[in-house]
């Protein structure tokens, strides 16, 4: 991701063991991003990259100069001292891929959003409705995994 870039407001997560994400992919809004954990096989990534040009959707992958998820005020500090311009707190809601980790306190999402220079996305049980709940917090966007799924 260029430093000037315009940073989309919502976010597709593909993990390296997920099923096919095209799927999912043809379910965001153009001018959406894609961001890869972990690495895929090459054909999967050409897959993705003509997926993403069709749909002008933008692919980040994790890394700690390009993206990271961030869980706490420890973590959220690593990253913007690394000036890191993708940085996903999570989670926000209970979620399905994490159950027994418990959501962090609206108020501290805030402040930690806040810390961040509002440059948070919010991950972690997020859908665009639970979005709209939350964007006032100071998040510029959200991420999800089974949002997106049918």
């Amino acid at each position: 991701m260029r430093r000037r870039q315009r940073v989309p407001r919502q976010w597709l997560i593909v993990e390296s063991d997920s099923a096919d994400p095209t799927r999912a992919m043809s379910r965001l809004d153009r001018g959406s991003g894609v961001l890869v954990l972990g690495s895929l096989p090459a054909g999967r990534m050409r897959q993705l990259r003509r997926v993403a040009r069709q749909r002008e959707l933008m692919i980040a992958k994790e890394h700690p100069g390009t993206a990271t998820r961030v869980h706490d005020v420890r973590e959220l500090r690593g990253a913007v001292l690394r000036r890191t311009p993708l940085i996903l707190l999570s989670p926000i809601f209970p979620t399905p891929s994490h159950p027994d980790w418990p959501p962090i306190p609206r108020m501290r999402a805030a402040a930690l959003a806040r810390l961040a220079g509002r440059r948070l996305i919010a991950l972690g049980g997020m859908d665009a409705r639970k979005f709209a709940r939350i964007e006032n917090l100071g998040f510029r966007g959200w991420a999800g995994i089974s949002a997106f799924r049918t």
